[in-house]
């Protein structure tokens, strides 16, 4: 188990960037301090230290904001999709409008910071310096794109769309980085408040929900810049046809098939009963199916970011079974989860899908094992009787 709490997914070893030294040879840049030497700074949000004027005029860069920047621009931006028709768009055209918006500059500077964290020793000086830069860069980043995000309009809709795109990679990543970074909680969804949420405090699944409301109010900012999202941006919004994903292969089939056999579980009767738990069991069945649909997309891995689109695109009401911790609604999760370790070769969601299959495990009584075991299996986890089942017990 890692030190932050998450499982290590059997077979993924870290790999680190040897490549920077511990220590570092200048002071690193902190956007909410001067910059080197005395120049002043005009615009107090400028990533960048600027010409000082004056007859001795001299013009001094920060040499980590070079090194985020240059970072960013030849490897994170590759990091960010699986498709490479998008890795331009991320490199020339979003980096293009950060030089307009100092905002989406910073954002691009705080993902870039993450990254680097992610490569370094969690023990290394350089790892909690590049973790501090980075939650110093999201605030400045957060700090005009709050302001911003409640007036899109034909000059910001880019840059507005696109920091909202690296808020989802913020908030999967800082529950892998210190504490510190989990503050990135902005809720754009409107009326998908529940009460009467049971999910564990600070359980993975817990923490997880969070994130689906960011994806879903990420969503929520597309339908509101859509109009100006026109030109290279519009390589984002792209999404694979029916045609463009192969048929699920036969165990795949055959786990859907199983967990559509819970509804009719002569153990599991009393999860229908009522006029209310019909309309709940209906709206599972066609989540259920929707997943199925969806999920063609982690065979192919120029589409697997699509594998996000059947969260985002859920409705409402399924989200409130997740969090009222419904036992099929978990169940259908976990497949999802499963499936999203698609995504694992991606630095800032690696290892969410092991922990997420496995907390769901922990959460459901024994009588449900049956309906976990494709998921469980597809994460390396082994039943070892009912022990794997011995946490919160949910008939």
């Amino acid at each position: 188990m890692s030190s932050d709490g998450f499982p290590t997914p059997p077979g993924n070893a870290p790999s680190y960037d040897t490549s920077t030294p511990k220590s570092f040879d200048y002071q690193p840049s902190d956007p909410e301090k001067p910059r080197h030497g005395t120049m002043p700074t005009p615009k107090p949000s400028s990533p960048l230290a600027t010409m000082q004027d004056g007859p001795n005029t001299e013009k001094r860069f920060d040499l980590l904001d070079l090194e985020l920047i240059h970072h960013y621009s030849t490897r994170t931006y590759m990091t960010m999709s699986s498709r490479l028709a998008s890795h331009a768009v991320w490199r020339d055209t979003i980096f293009a409008e950060a030089l307009r918006h100092d905002y989406l500059l910073h954002g691009l500077m705080a993902t870039a910071a993450l990254h680097k964290a992610t490569l370094q020793l969690r023990s290394s000086d350089a790892y909690a310096e590049y973790s501090r830069i980075a939650l110093a860069h999201q605030n400045v980043a957060l700090a005009g794109f709050i302001p911003e995000v409640s007036k899109p309009n034909r000059d910001n809709g880019i840059a507005i769309f696109s920091v909202s795109l690296l808020l989802t990679i913020w908030a999967f990543a800082s529950k892998r980085l210190p504490e510190g970074l989990n503050n990135v909680k902005l809720d754009f969804g409107r009326g998908e408040s529940s009460p009467g949420v049971t999910l564990p405090l600070h359980s993975p699944t817990g923490d997880f929900i969070e994130v689906i409301m960011i994806l879903r109010g990420i969503y929520a900012v597309i339908r509101e810049t859509n109009t100006w999202l026109q030109g290279d941006i519009e390589e984002l919004l792209r999404y694979p046809g029916p045609e463009d994903l192969p048929p699920h292969p036969p165990d795949v089939l055959d786990a859907f098939s199983i967990l559509r056999s819970a509804v009719d579980d002569p153990q599991l009767t009393s999860l229908w009963e009522g006029e209310e738990a019909q309309a709940t069991k209906s709206l599972l069945l066609e989540q259920m199916e929707e997943l199925r649909n969806i999920s063609r997309c982690r065979s192919v891995v120029e589409w697997d970011g699509h594998i996000f689109s059947w969260l985002i695109m859920a409705p409402p009401a399924f989200i409130h079974c997740l969090k009222r911790s419904n036992p099929l609604a978990l169940a259908i999760f976990a497949h999802w989860a499963a499936m999203f370790r698609c995504m694992d070769h991606h630095w800032w969601v690696n290892g969410w899908g092991y922990s997420l299959v496995n907390d769901v495990s922990s959460m459901l009584d024994p009588v449900w094992a049956r309906y976990l075991d494709w998921p469980r299996r597809q994460v390396g986890l082994v039943f070892q009787g009912s022990g794997g089942f011995d946490g919160r017990r949910m008939p």
